[in-house]
């Protein structure tokens, strides 16, 4: 049975006007697990909303051509009447969350469709089992780390229990133990008959577990097929990532048609092979950033979020700070962005604590892009965002029009200043708010989550930009990030905090290597990693292997 169907398809917004699907025509049947690519703007969330009846509903845009789900047109029903078979996890999961209590939230949509208080209880745990948070079943919603909202989203969808589930970037901003998590709990849920639609940039990690790939790539559908036909066909056109993996067999078979998408698969194919890792030293020196005995406790709550942090970080090194979510990670960076003082200890960068200097000092010393871009939007336009960093920073007259063209032509925003930044896609935001942080030139800069949201293409283009203007400044730069991939491709050191302290420092390498022994710390090393140590190697990135057939 066809659950979805939709034949030449187009959608057009009407404010601003853009032809967002152009052509689009797909068949999803009863059960299939399928992965939605494509670059950041492709048209991955046009496709979901016109599904699931938010386009035209919500969201006013023109839609021609057929669309069918379970047999209905979702624009001729109330989106209300639609969810109650086809429920949708957005990125942001703040705008999913409506009361202050976790398990409030999940019997939120019950309540509204009269569901009888023992099923009601019922259908919570089961769904806050599922997410891995029954035991934070009376913890406050704004409470939660970033990952424990996405989870709290998804259990309350799951408690509706709808025959589509649709997801856009569901793990984000999930560690690798929250990820893990979460897609096995799809994997559960499609086996027992929920046929989902995903739209994902962790692309290696799930590819195993779909049964086929779609790629946008400007509103059409370009790709379908099976996933590892759809990795031979060559995802990284279309701006997504492929499997380390992948990459690897492509330098070591180039003539192949056939790739591997799993670790074990490569190894199976590319026996006789031999590897050669190029080692890096890693950064010494005089220390810019530096944390002594750093405590903090959030006002109300009675244990302290950070429980004594020691940490150096050397001048002009690109350090990343991992770490499961809820462990003090973020809380860490407000405080060497000054935006919070320590409740006991000493935070310094460049021997100045950030938290006594003035605005215009704090921006030209240290910038941070937060986690959640929504959190330092505030402007009416994409220019004055940029402008409002540059005037902190003393910049005005003709200096000001024209660093922020340029900075925003660096980061391909040049064309979206005009726009509000309220009404852009999260990848976008996301890089109005590096223009902003960067444009005040800081010495230390801190990227939590830099490329969330962004597809792979996008992210990578972003992070050789930020490691050009890093060598061209000689910033010290600081990523939080639970992208391993990225870490192992950009890092020379790695902190991981666990519960409120600095657990482990070393190179990537060794981090991963100290990782397989805890679990708990949310790390999931690369592929990479996994096919060094098989050849009794240590690397991080495909970019420090040379692979040569014996």
């Amino acid at each position: 049975m066809k659950v979805v169907e939709l034949n030449n398809v187009f959608v057009r917004y009407i404010q601003p006007y853009r032809l967002a699907l152009r052509e689009a025509t797909l068949s999803i049947e009863e059960g299939e697990f399928v992965l939605l690519v494509g670059r950041t703007g492709s048209g991955k969330s046009t496709l979901i909303n016109t599904i699931n009846g938010v386009i035209p509903n919500i969201i006013k845009a023109e839609v021609r051509g057929k669309v069918s789900v379970l047999g209905r047109d979702p624009r001729s029903a109330p989106v209300y009447k639609t969810a109650l078979d086809v429920g949708t996890v957005y990125q942001v999961p703040e705008s999913q969350i409506f009361a202050l209590i976790v398990e409030d939230d999940v019997a939120f949509g019950l309540e509204n469709r009269a569901v009888p208080p023992d099923e009601m209880r019922v259908r919570v745990r089961e769904a806050l089992e599922l997410a891995g948070l029954w035991h934070k079943r009376s913890h406050p919603t704004f409470l939660l780390s970033g990952g424990e909202k996405q989870r709290l989203a998804i259990a309350a969808i799951l408690a509706l229990r709808p025959k589509v589930l649709i997801l856009d970037e569901p793990t984000s901003m999930l560690d690798a133990v929250g990820t893990e998590e979460v897609f096995g709990l799809l994997k559960k849920l499609n086996e027992q008959g929920i046929t989902i639609i995903i739209a994902e940039h962790k692309v290696e990690r799930v590819l195993p577990m779909v049964d086929r790939v779609v790629a946008l790539d400007e509103g059409r559908i370009v790709l379908d097929e099976e996933p590892h036909r759809a990795v031979a066909k060559g995802l990284h056109k279309f701006g997504v990532e492929e499997p380390q993996v992948a990459y690897l067999h492509r330098l070591a078979k180039p003539e192949d048609s056939s790739f591997p998408i799993t670790v074990e698969e490569f190894l199976e194919a590319n026996k006789g092979l031999s590897i050669e890792v190029v080692e890096e030293e890693p950064p010494s020196g005089e220390a810019i950033v530096k944390a002594s005995g750093v405590v903090f406790k959030y006002p109300g709550n009675e244990a302290p979020t950070l429980k004594g942090v020691d940490l150096e970080i050397p001048r002009g090194a690109v350090v990343s700070i991992v770490g499961p979510n809820g462990s003090g990670k973020s809380t860490l960076m407000y405080l060497l962005a000054g935006i919070y003082k320590p409740t006991s200890g000493v935070v310094e960068i460049a021997g100045k604590r950030p938290a006594e200097l003035s605005g215009s000092e704090r921006v030209r010393l240290v910038g941070y892009a937060f986690q959640d871009p929504d959190q330092m939007l505030m402007n009416t336009t994409v220019r004055a965002e940029i402008e409002m960093t540059l005037k902190l920073a003393g910049v005005r007259g003709r200096a000001l029009k024209s660093l922020t063209q340029q900075i925003a032509k660096d980061l391909g925003i040049e064309k979206l200043l005009d726009r509000s930044p309220h009404k852009l896609s999260v990848g976008q935001r996301r890089l109005v708010s590096l223009a902003a942080v960067l444009s005040a030139f800081p010495k230390v800069l801190i990227l939590d989550e830099p490329t969330r949201g962004l597809d792979r293409e996008t992210a990578e283009a972003t992070m050789k930009y930020l490691m050009d203007i890093k060598r061209g400044r000689e910033m010290t730069v600081i990523l939080v990030s639970h992208d391993m991939r990225q870490v192992g491709d950009y890092s020379q050191l790695v902190y991981v905090m666990y519960d409120g302290r600095i657990a482990y420092k070393g190179t990537p390498e060794e981090v991963f290597a100290e990782a397989e022994r805890h679990r708990e710390w949310g790390v999931e090393p690369p592929q990479v990693y996994y096919v060094a140590k098989h050849y009794g190697k240590l690397a991080a990135s495909p970019k420090k292997i040379r692979l040569a057939p014996v």
